[in-house]
């Protein structure tokens, strides 16, 4: 079933939660919207699932108006951040409450029956009979999904359902989140402020901002398109540049931002205007570093001011005259033997690496830096 929220607002006291929010979910998409804590996602989904009411604005599934529907009217199943499963119930017991609450009329037989399925479907027949409080935090989340699952939803809500595992957990339940989906084909909205499991999991991306949606795509074209500075920040383009148009060649195709001391290299837009307050958002890992000087566009010689390892990476932060880029290199002999503080390098990115906005899209002051 496809989903339409439609001029979303809700308040709490005088703060606003969401302000005009409109989104489209296709029916048998898996849309993931990404935001930081406090931005409205856990309120978008408890108003599409009946929980909360919004002042204003449709709540729409299948076409058909929800606004005044009790959640159990509703053809939805959510998963919590906090599993919520009761102590005292075993986990069959757990994931038959909800059937039982929602399905009154539901004979036993075939009650046991949807149960069993979940259980397989999920991989956790072995732990029907332990109580939540024996679990790990992986096959209490199973368990949480399963309990969803089981009323066999239309469509399917998940609050940030993995932020409380560990990471290598957390890593395998994308895997099994994603192989449920192609399983299944469920439409499902799932919200989360980690830019990689949305990457990983969604087949179309929402940004959600301060209570409204700033752009939706391909999660390929929000992530190196991004169309707003709160996107660009949010999808991990680290480095931001706030300067003017100081050159333009179409001819060319690039363009020149001249940013305090440094002068970058960017794509050339029509739209451009000589002197134009421009921001540029450049991402860690588009940053390739040289032991040389090395010819060509945006090549600034640097000095390494901290470095350390983040998984396959060594980040770094590099001093270029007064500003500070942080640069993301992969693992290698050479550049662990070879990257120290206080050296001095070189480091160059492509202009096509680059995203260069203008007003309202940027909103930092002219001498914002990294």
């Amino acid at each position: 079933m496809s989903v339409e929220l439609r001029d979303i607002w809700k308040s709490y006291g005088k703060n606003t939660i969401l302000k005009g929010l409109t989104l489209n979910v296709q029916k048998g998409e898996f849309l993931c919207v990404l935001g930081p804590s406090g931005c409205g996602k856990t309120t978008m989904l408890n108003i599409v699932a009946g929980i909360s009411k919004q002042d204003r604005g449709d709540v729409l599934i299948d076409g058909y108006v929800m606004n005044d529907k009790a959640p159990e009217e509703r053809p939805v199943g959510m998963v919590f951040q906090d599993y919520l499963l009761f102590p005292h119930l075993n986990v069959f017991e757990n994931i038959a409450f909800g059937l039982k609450a929602k399905s009154k009329r539901l004979l036993e037989k075939e009650a046991r029956e949807k149960i069993y399925g979940v259980l397989n479907l999920l991989k956790i027949e072995q732990l029907k009979d332990k109580y939540p409080t024996t679990l790990s935090s992986g096959e209490q989340q199973r368990v949480a999904v399963a309990r969803a699952l089981v009323l066999e939803p239309k469509v399917l809500l998940m609050d940030e359902p993995l932020s409380n595992l560990d990471a290598v957990t957390r890593e395998s339940l994308r895997l099994e989140l994603k192989r449920l989906h192609r399983k299944l084909g469920v439409t499902t909205i799932y919200v989360t402020h980690d830019r990689i499991e949305a990457l990983t999991l969604a087949d179309r991306l929402a940004v959600l901002y301060d209570g409204r949606i700033e752009q939706v795509g391909e999660p390929r074209e929000v992530f190196f398109k991004p169309k707003t500075e709160a996107v660009a920040s949010l999808v991990g383009a680290e480095n931001r540049f706030s300067g003017y148009i100081s050159e333009i060649d179409p001819k060319e195709g690039i363009a020149k931002v001249t940013a305090g001391s440094l002068e970058i290299t960017v794509p050339f837009e029509d739209y451009f205007k000589m002197d134009e307050h421009v921001c540029v958002f450049l991402r860690p890992d588009d940053i390739t570093v040289h032991f040389e000087n090395y010819r060509g566009a945006n090549v600034f010689e640097g000095i390494i001011e901290d470095l350390f390892l983040t998984g396959g990476f060594i980040r770094m932060k590099v001093s270029v005259k007064e500003h500070y880029f942080i640069v993301d290199v992969p693992r290698n002999i050479t550049y662990e033997r070879e990257l120290n503080t206080g050296k001095t390098i070189y480091i160059s990115f492509k202009p096509n690496a680059t995203v260069c906005l203008r007003k309202p899209f940027c909103r930092c002051p002219l001498s914002a830096s990294v």
